[in-house]
């Protein structure tokens, strides 16, 4: 008995992901473990058709010119459900697979908060036309998550204007610029043995300092993406723009969040180690298997918001345009 206890310490003090051989034989003898295995795949393969279902319905309306507009952006958009669900399952069958995993999805985050905010913007016919319909009006920057009314006395509203305009998009490019860039260093150390996933809050670990600036990065991407949202849904509130920003905030909360909750348990031997299943592998395999729950029900909520007709926006008619006869609204299928 003290044997086996001895070894069991010696296979939890070993904290590196196992080899798929290894995680297979631990599967075998836990059929609980096996069969949560194979939903999994069942609920990713759901997330994946779900999503080919909503882009054969965009394409299949592309005549339309709010669609024409926002094709593509939406097709980016709308792939991060299956994308997430995809290198999670990866991440299951493959522990080692993990560090890659858990890189892609910040990285494909970043390019869809780029893509909400081109998307916002183009219902509107671009920039210059956001510049010309918000002519004399204000945005505001006291909104999370960086700034309040609270913590940023500082920060106050500013004119609609090209200037102001090519700071919030140079607060989402950033994002999609520092991602890539963090996700080269973070496989280059990697692959020396310096980063190693688990290991966020040691000081000496290049992985805080990594997350740290991926953390910031994040925060103002997101920052400008919601002073874009606040600034134009009163008047794209035809477009489900609202439902759309849930959508993709709500994934960016879980991901991120829960990912953090799972983190802080594994300092705890929060799941117990199992032996070659460390405390830090099984919160990832644990957060990773929430995830691809969580991917098809956030898929099947963002196809509600973006499965519809959609013509291009039309502003408030004035004294001219009176006698023009207005498009219906946009419909759901």
């Amino acid at each position: 008995m003290a044997n086996n206890s001895s070894v069991q310490d010696m296979d939890c003090r070993h904290k590196d992901f196992p080899v798929s051989s290894i995680l297979f034989s631990e599967l075998e003898r836990e059929p609980a473990i096996l069969a949560l295995t194979i939903t999994a795949a069942v609920l990713c393969v759901a997330t994946v058709i779900l999503y080919f279902l909503t882009i054969k319905f965009i394409y299949a309306h592309r005549r339309l010119e709010g669609m024409k507009i926002n094709k593509y952006k939406v097709i980016v958009m709308l792939g991060l459900y299956p994308l997430v669900s995809c290198v999670c399952m990866l991440s299951l069958l493959l522990p080692r697979t993990t560090m890659i995993a858990e890189l892609t999805i910040a990285m494909y985050m970043a390019l869809c908060i780029i893509m909400f905010v081109r998307i916002v913007v183009d219902y509107m016919g671009g920039f210059k036309a956001v510049c010309k319909e918000m002519e004399g009006e204000e945005m505001s920057f006291r909104t999370g998550p960086c700034c309040c009314c609270c913590c940023c006395p500082g920060v106050n509203k500013q004119r609609v204007n090209r200037v102001n305009l090519k700071r919030v998009n140079f607060m989402t490019l950033q994002g999609a610029v520092v991602r890539p860039v963090i996700t080269v260093l973070a496989l280059i150390l990697w692959a020396d043995n310096r980063y190693i996933l688990g290991e966020d809050m040691s000081p000496s670990a290049a992985s805080l300092y990594l997350n740290l600036i991926g953390a910031v990065s994040s925060m103002v991407a997101m920052w400008a993406m919601m002073v874009t949202f606040r600034s134009l849904r009163v008047r794209l509130s035809d477009y489900n723009i609202g439902k759309k920003f849930a959508a993709l905030q709500l994934t960016i909360v879980v991901v991120n969040l829960q990912g953090f909750v799972f983190q802080i348990l594994a300092k705890y031997n929060i799941p117990e180690c199992v032996k070659a299943l460390s405390s830090t592998v099984r919160a990832y395999r644990s957060d990773h298997f929430l995830l691809i729950v969580e991917m098809l029900l956030l898929m099947i909520f963002a196809r509600f918001a973006f499965r519809r007709k959609e013509e291009s926006y039309r502003p408030p008619s004035r004294e001219v345009t009176n006698t023009e006869p207005q498009p219906p609204p946009p419909t759901y299928l």
